[in-house]
């Protein structure tokens, strides 16, 4: 039984740790959208991975370091090992680390293992996640100890590369020598926001019956510091992690090619991986069949059932608003992760966001009626082109966006 503290809010589909909202997302998603942002060879997309990473770390370790004061040095650096073992991102040894530098190793790597399954070898270690979190991790035991660690600052370089095809990560920290890991963590106030309304749909399906028992299940990194689950590998990220990167990412699309349509198109493609592959692997799973199975009349049953997953996975409160099956679904979602991130660390937007919402949303159509998840189909490549990339599939338009001042989003889903 791990001892990381979660604090898990069924009304709100939020949970937080230490201070931090953190969600599940699968090995699929984190490797196509770090290689999306990583294919513009315009943009530098290094300094995007590791100040998000870094300044997302930083905040919760400093929470945390500041509620207990009476930790040491290895005792940080021991809980920080236990943190991301817990997340599913790997194993890290910090056992060569002092107050004045040395090396950390990466025994296991969720984001290694995942870049090795994209098209085509890497030609640069590509752990950039690993990398940052240590860096949140020393900045945080700096700033907590009256800045006496480190103090004149430090980089990390890496040296051995999972990705690369290396047994192990190493992290070297190099002082004297400051990156500029810390720019954006000095969050924006949130507004108040409407209150979540009940589901309103007729369904078997008992969601607070799936929601209690999903976010109960203890979903950890095992002895390699890994989570296999529902056919792929889950980790538990930061929310945050994912909004600066993806909103970062647009940011500087727009400053370089005028527009921010490019950006709109990756990442709703990426938020199809997502859907195809972790909505889909939990549909094909022994906890479907064991928990949600029993409680579908119908196909669309289906539907019901995996909004209700998702409702338990930290995304926020996701909400059937209509439904024709086969032909549309209005999905409406209520503090979703991508729209408070944006809110709180770039402001109000001029435009839709909410990305993977509506690439997930065009996701589940598809998977049931384009396809038939029903059916139990293998999710490979053949089939995600069958569902996403052939006539009358299905597509998602964002219509509403909390960011932009609405009281939700809303994603409508058409052929």
């Amino acid at each position: 039984m791990s001892n990381i503290k979660i604090d898990f809010s069924p009304e709100k589909g939020i949970a937080n740790i230490y201070g931090q909202p953190m969600l599940f997302h699968c090995n699929h998603y984190n490797r196509f959208l770090q290689q999306t942002i990583e294919d513009p060879t315009y943009i530098d997309s290094e300094k995007i991975f590791l100040q998000s990473a870094a300044e997302t770390v930083y905040l919760q370790f400093l929470n945390y370091f500041k509620q207990s004061p009476k930790l040491s040095f290895r005792e940080k650096l021991d809980f920080a090992s236990q943190v991301f073992k817990f997340g599913g991102f790997g194993l890290l040894d910090f056992s060569n680390v002092t107050e004045s530098g040395g090396k950390v190793i990466g025994k296991s790597s969720h984001y290694g293992l995942a870049l090795k399954l994209n098209m085509g070898a890497r030609k640069k270690a590509g752990e950039y996640f690993d990398r940052g979190y240590v860096a949140g991790i020393l900045l945080a035991i700096k700033d907590s100890s009256g800045g006496s660690v480190l103090a004149k600052g430090f980089d990390i370089k890496q040296t051995k590369s999972i990705s690369l095809g290396d047994t192990a990560c190493e992290f070297q920290i190099v002082t004297d020598k400051n990156f500029n890991w810390l720019e954006k963590f000095k969050p924006k106030p949130l507004p108040a926001f409407t209150k979540i309304p009940d589901r309103k749909s007729k369904t078997t399906v008992d969601e607070g019956v799936i929601v209690k028992t999903l976010a109960g299940m203890e979903i950890v990194g095992n002895e390699q510091g890994l989570i296999p689950a529902f056919g792929v590998y889950l980790a538990r990220m930061y929310a945050d992690y994912y909004n600066k990167i993806s909103f970062r990412f647009e940011q500087e699309l727009k400053k370089t090619i005028g527009k921010a349509e490019l950006a709109t198109e990756l990442l709703t493609e990426a938020g199809h991986i997502c859907g195809f592959n972790t909505m889909g692997g939990i549909m094909k799973s022994d906890e479907w069949k064991g928990l949600i199975i029993p409680m579908i009349k119908n196909k669309e049953d289906w539907m019901h059932g995996i909004v209700a997953c998702i409702n338990a996975i930290g995304w926020g409160v996701w909400r059937i608003e209509n439904f024709t099956p086969n032909e549309k679904l209005t999905m409406r979602v209520y503090e979703g992760y991508e729209s408070l991130g944006y809110l709180k660390w770039f402001g109000k937007s001029d435009h839709p966001i909410d990305y993977l919402a509506t690439g997930v949303s065009a996701a589940l159509m598809n998977l049931l009626y384009h396809g038939d998840i029903t059916k139990n189909p293998t999710l490979d490549k053949d089939y995600y082109y069958q569902l996403f990339k052939t006539q009358n599939c299905f597509q998602g338009k964002q219509a509403k966006c909390l960011a932009s001042g609405d009281e939700y989003s809303e994603i409508v889903v058409t052929r």
